[in-house]
């Protein structure tokens, strides 16, 4: 079903539309149609795909999951981990997670490949992340650190307009679902040591001096 003008927002969830590339425009606000509206007053997303498979990476294994819109899963982290943000998806989207094949996930594959072996620093694959407005405004953030530099959560906030908001911005980190996509591993405590990963801290170090030796960075690179 297409998206028209005139299509409302949910009043009590909060979603988010794909575009071509990684830029803020990946988070904008997706409207649904009124036939979607449900007894509750939310919306409905009983038909949408949500589709998982796990990849093999030269790092560890790892679950995706995709919509027929864009990636909204990829986890390196616990079984346990997965499976929440697994039941968080099919709750947001109304529709069980199943496993099986998807060209975005083919895409996302490829694109892991071209990371893995240096060659690729800016993913382009789309995206379709529920959240809230201010976890949408992090994880754009995150985003526009680029390859092979970091930043410390203070200076995210201090950006975000919102100074002493280094907390805060550690949690929506936190509940990125989209690992090494939107690449929250980029951001280190101000005084440069790696703080919670939810794939785990050892993982963090490896992708950071992954993208340090392919980028031909100083180690920790910091963006001003």
């Amino acid at each position: 079903m297409s998206a028209a003008s005139g299509w409302r927002l949910s009043p009590t969830r909060s979603y988010t539309q794909p575009c071509k590339g990684l830029q803020s425009e990946c988070f904008s606000p997706l409207k649904y149609p009124p036939d979607a509206l449900t007894a509750s007053g939310g919306y409905s997303l009983s038909m949408a795909t949500l589709i998982s498979k796990s990849v093999s990476t030269s790092l560890c294994e790892m679950r995706m999951a995709t919509t027929d819109r864009g990636i909204c899963l990829l986890e390196m982290g616990s079984p346990e981990r997965a499976d929440r943000e697994q039941s968080e998806l099919e709750a947001a989207f109304e529709t069980q997670m199943i496993r099986g094949e998807h060209p975005l996930l083919d895409l996302l594959e490829s694109e892991l490949d071209g990371y893995f072996s240096g060659q690729l620093t800016k993913f382009s694959v789309p995206l379709d992340c529920p959240g809230s407005e201010w976890q949408t405004k992090v994880w754009n953030a995150l985003i526009e650190i680029p390859y092979g530099e970091t930043t410390s959560y203070g200076q995210l906030a201090a950006r975000l307009d919102n100074p002493g908001g280094a907390r805060a911005v550690g949690l929506a980190n936190g509940q990125n679902r989209v690992s090494i996509v939107i690449p929250c591993h980029r951001v280190i405590a101000a005084d440069g040591t790696l703080h919670g990963y939810g794939g785990g801290i050892e993982r963090k170090q490896w992708l950071l001096d992954h993208e340090e030796v392919n980028s031909g960075s100083g180690l920790f690179a910091q963006k001003s």
